[in-house]
């Protein structure tokens, strides 16, 4: 499993499932460095303990191979075409697995012809980063797509209890 940000995230998986296996929490360097100090990630008597990585996730040399890929409000801030160069890194990070998985956690809009005048959260928040200079969401079709462009197929969108959080679930398109 490989996450990002401080560990906070890869730390509390691990304590809720031991059994997980090696995870990696991979960020730019200077965030990675900031996370060492901030967020113990396992023990050194832990051998099935998370691993701090820094690297890029649009430079794959630096990804360590895994089965499942999570991203948590990281997607959303970066155009199309860096989504998709960002999952083709994925993409050969989860070259060895059988059933490799990318989960993004980020606020997932409904297409347009689902809203039919109505109000929704998800597309106030997206309105609200758009006008804060940040990119914004997604809708299902719209990861359908960026997903098929890097090898991808969109499993699943699953809602959350969050209005900033729903799960595409992107599996590996058979070869």
């Amino acid at each position: 499993f490989f996450f990002g940000g401080y560990g906070d995230f890869v730390t509390a998986l691990k304590e809720s499932i031991p059994t997980i296996g090696q995870c990696y929490c991979l960020d730019l360097p200077d965030v990675i460095a900031d996370a060492k100090e901030i967020v113990p990630v396992g023990n050194k008597d832990d051998d099935n303990k998370s691993t701090l990585v820094a690297g890029n996730m649009f430079d794959p040399t630096t990804i360590p191979l895994c089965d499942v890929i999570f991203t948590k409000h990281v997607l959303c801030d970066f155009s199309d075409a860096d989504v998709v160069q960002a999952l083709l890194s994925f993409r050969k990070a989860l070259a060895d697995s059988k059933e490799g998985k990318v989960v993004i956690m980020d606020a997932a809009l409904p297409n347009g012809d689902e809203l039919n005048g109505k109000w929704n959260a998800a597309v106030s928040f997206d309105v609200l980063l758009m006008l804060s200079g940040r990119r914004g969401e997604r809708s299902r079709l719209e990861w359908s797509n960026l997903a098929e462009k890097a090898g991808f197929v969109l499993e699943d969108v699953l809602a959350t209890s969050a209005v900033t959080v729903d799960l595409a679930v992107l599996s590996l398109e058979s070869p």
